[in-house]
């Protein structure tokens, strides 16, 4: 299984190939599965803002795509001009909708610095969630 300190290291290496020509924000998230898989998402702009893919809905793409719904944990960074970490990041409302989907009890580790996170359930972030439940 992987610490907390290698999947921040993952998402801070997915910042690397962030698409942020206009807020030079870059992100890297790294989702981890409960089997011990991972994968790893950046934040992609596009100039219809509206069309930006932030990089915890990427990560989940990633993950589903290649056949992963059973999420236990993601790990996010971001920073200026993809340079380092510039504070805590933590998912935007449609991420954490996004992230509901799969597990409201999922981790989300969230960096300040290189050497201190944050880490609590994502239910803390969205309590009260709309979720599948209501769909039945």
């Amino acid at each position: 299984m992987y610490t907390d300190r290698q999947l921040l290291d993952m998402a801070k290496n997915a910042m690397k190939y962030s698409y942020s020509p206009y807020s030079h924000f870059a992100v890297g998230a790294c989702v981890l599965m409960k089997d011990g898989s991972v994968f790893t998402g950046c934040n992609i702009e596009n100039s219809s803002y509206g069309a930006t893919i932030c990089a915890e809905r990427a990560a989940v793409c990633n993950a589903v795509s290649s056949g992963y719904k059973d999420f236990k944990a993601i790990a996010i960074v971001g920073g200026l001009n993809s340079t380092g970490i510039n504070g805590i990041t933590y998912p935007c409302g449609i991420c954490r909708q996004v992230l509901s989907e799969f597990s409201a009890d999922m981790y989300v580790i969230a960096a300040r610095s290189e050497d201190d996170y944050d880490m609590r359930r994502l239910s803390e972030f969205l309590p009260a969630s709309f979720g599948a439940g209501q769909m039945e």
